[in-house]
């Protein structure tokens, strides 16, 4: 809650106690008047700092809630990120992410994007020939890898990625 504002409503409601105390050593009705003006600005001084009180504690709910996701979502990708390898199954300097064994969890092997792994984001490799060459493309990025390879079969677990030389 902001301190700031406590105060002030803390300040108004204190004004409007002391207004009304002077009430009593009153003898004329406008001076009672005046002094009932005088506690219904200090009361709308209290309500409408009471009232950004409110608002900045929301606010800083809202912030909480949107810190702890992030959190989550970076301690998932953690997570995420140690099921994969970076590895090389074809000829050149094509590197893909793959999945490893260990952290298979009866899913099939397949390669994940590089530049999109990177951007925290798993996103499978397609094969697509061209020109007679197997390329693997990111739908995501549109990211192109060239193989070096006519058919490249089907995709290994990253311990299974071993260059043959």
């Amino acid at each position: 809650m902001d301190i700031t504002a406590v105060q002030a409503m803390m300040g108004s409601l204190k004004a409007a106690t002391d207004i009304s105390k002077a009430l009593f050593d009153l003898k004329t009705t406008a001076e009672v008047q005046s002094k009932v003006i005088d506690i219904q600005r200090a009361l709308l001084a209290a309500q409408s700092s009471a009232l950004e009180a409110t608002n900045a504690q929301f606010s800083l709910q809202e912030r909480v809630r949107e810190l702890e996701s992030q959190l989550k979502n970076f301690e998932d990708w953690v997570q995420q990120e140690q099921r994969y390898g970076l590895a090389n199954p074809w000829r050149g300097p094509a590197q893909v992410y793959a999945l490893k064994k260990e952290h298979a969890n009866g899913e099939e092997p397949h390669f994940l994007c590089t530049n999109c792994f990177h951007n925290r984001k798993r996103v499978i490799l397609n094969p697509l020939t061209k020109d007679g060459w197997v390329h693997m493309v990111c739908p995501a990025c549109k990211s192109d890898v060239t193989t070096g390879f006519r058919g490249v079969g089907a995709p290994k677990y990253a311990e299974d990625c071993v260059r043959e030389g």
